[in-house]
């Protein structure tokens, strides 16, 4: 086998492997902005889960510990959608 003959067989196999990249590609996904959640937002929803079931204080400290804070205005604002899903659990 000659160096021409592996080189064609080479791009054969680059053709093939573009062609089926190309039919395949799916489109960009539309990126959706994020939600902006506030410490008003928590709060609402800390006074939402407290007054639904008062048991559930406990684990709105927990969350709140896992942030070593005692207070939602402690809390560094970046952590704040993380925080609400964890608070969004205990509905």
């Amino acid at each position: 086998m000659t160096i021409e003959s592996k080189i064609d067989k080479l791009i054969t196999a680059i053709e093939a492997l573009t062609a089926a990249m190309t039919t395949s590609q799916k489109p960009a996904p539309v990126h959706t902005p994020t939600e902006i959640v506030t410490a008003e937002d928590l709060q609402t929803l800390c006074t939402q889960i407290v007054r639904k079931d008062r048991t559930k204080k406990a684990g709105i400290v927990a969350v709140l510990g896992e942030y070593n804070a005692n207070l939602i205005s402690d809390i560094a604002t970046h952590h704040y959608s993380a925080i609400k899903a964890k608070l969004e659990a205990l509905l």
